[in-house]
């Protein structure tokens, strides 16, 4: 029997690749850094193993993870974060263990290095914010002035190592001069990677999820946020399955091509208030929200385990428009946050109760954690839930 070891399972999209892929009959691993983890819960899970954690002692991450390979003769490992992907495509070593289902180094350099998105976006001629790209604290001063407040300053990596850490860097809208140099004051990422200073796009964020073999794509999804973690945006909560708009797609599909992309993608737009969809990021890891595609009749984790074995996959992969995916525990957050919001009268809070209720009788909508067909990461996820609201 095929072995399959799916890190970082505490996160919900791999809690998903743990059923879809223990659904298909394969041995599934599940591995996490810290014990207890969601996707370790799952009858999906045959066994469940612990490694160093990638962020601190990413070093000792790799040795375990070669380890557990070795040991346990692990077919395929499946990274579910940023993290865990970065460190597993730089391992060229790590192949004579088993496969990663994840792109080639030099592809994931070229889309998740956002410096270097922009300059490929603007060789293909795909809409992205004008940007300029400053290595130092005087060039981020430089180039805002020039661009026009309001900024955004977004590290050239979501993700980076540094000796024997793995840091993680945020993004952060600018107003004018003053907020500019107090932003400054807490970048202290600008000492070791790019800054990229763009011009504000004012409207919303959309994106496009994709598969690609050797060929090219072989999946798409979209979706749209109905809730989110916290309500001003952040981690959806609620999602709803959308068609696939054709400009972003056409877009994706020229970035992953060029750069001879094989694996999962999510191609994140800002949408102008025109329309235009702009480019922002590429992610390289399946997105928080997987299940959604999953019960929409896109089963992305077996057909990227079909790429990583050089199967043939068949495609186009159609899927159900107009259902939806509830977070509970994440919408219980976003319901808990509104409540304590000061400024909210009791009619815009009764409101929130409201639709917090309604989302329970909707027939679209389905839960994420919590399922009858597999209830322990459920009842675990609660019962964690509930230990941290009293510790807090």
């Amino acid at each position: 029997m095929h072995k399959v070891l799916v890190l970082d399972a505490n996160e919900r999209s791999a809690l998903a690749i743990i059923r879809s892929l223990g659904r298909r009959g394969l041995k599934v691993i599940a591995g996490h850094h810290q014990a207890k983890a969601l996707g370790a819960a799952s009858r999906y899970a045959a066994d469940a193993v612990r490694y160093s954690d990638p962020a601190t002692s990413p070093r000792s991450f790799i040795s375990d993870i070669m380890d557990v390979a070795d040991r346990l003769s692990i077919d395929t490992i499946v990274p579910a974060t940023d993290s865990t992907t970065m460190l597993l495509v730089s391992q060229p070593d790590l192949s004579k263990f088993a496969r990663v289902a994840a792109p080639a180094a030099l592809s994931y350099e070229t889309l998740t290095d956002k410096a270097c998105l922009v300059k490929l976006a603007g060789r293909l001629g795909i809409p992205a914010p004008e940007t300029q790209i400053a290595e130092t604290e005087a060039e981020v001063v430089n180039a805002a002035h020039d661009l026009g407040f309001p900024v955004v300053l977004k590290p050239a990596r979501s993700r980076y190592l540094k000796g024997d850490t793995v840091h993680s860097t945020t993004v952060q809208i600018v107003s004018g001069p003053t907020a500019l140099t107090d932003a400054l004051r807490h970048q202290a990422w600008l000492a070791d990677i790019p800054c990229l200073v763009q011009r504000f796009v004012p409207g919303h964020g959309a994106g496009i999820f994709a598969l690609c073999g050797p060929s090219g794509p072989v999946a798409w999804f979209a979706h749209r946020r109905i809730r989110e973690k916290p309500p001003t945006g952040g981690v959806s909560v609620i999602s709803e399955s959308v068609p696939i708009d054709p400009v972003m797609q056409s877009a994706a599909a020229k970035l992953l091509s060029a750069s001879h992309w094989t694996g999962v993608a999510m191609v994140e737009f800002r949408v102008a208030e025109d329309g235009t969809p702009f480019l922002m990021e590429v992610n390289g890891r399946f997105w928080g929200s997987l299940q959604l595609a999953i019960d929409c009749g896109v089963d992305f984790p077996w057909l990227l385990y079909q790429v990583a074995q050089g199967l043939p996959v068949a495609n186009p992969q159609h899927y159900a428009i107009g259902r939806r995916l509830r977070w509970l525990m994440g919408d219980l957050d976003n319901l808990l946050i509104r409540l304590r919001q000061a400024r909210v009268g009791p009619r815009l809070k009764a409101l929130a109760v409201a639709e917090f209720m309604q989302s329970f009788a909707d027939p679209t909508c389905r839960q994420e954690i919590l399922r009858i067909s597999d209830p322990h990461p459920g009842v675990r996820e609660v019962l964690q839930w509930f230990a941290a609201l009293h510790a807090s």
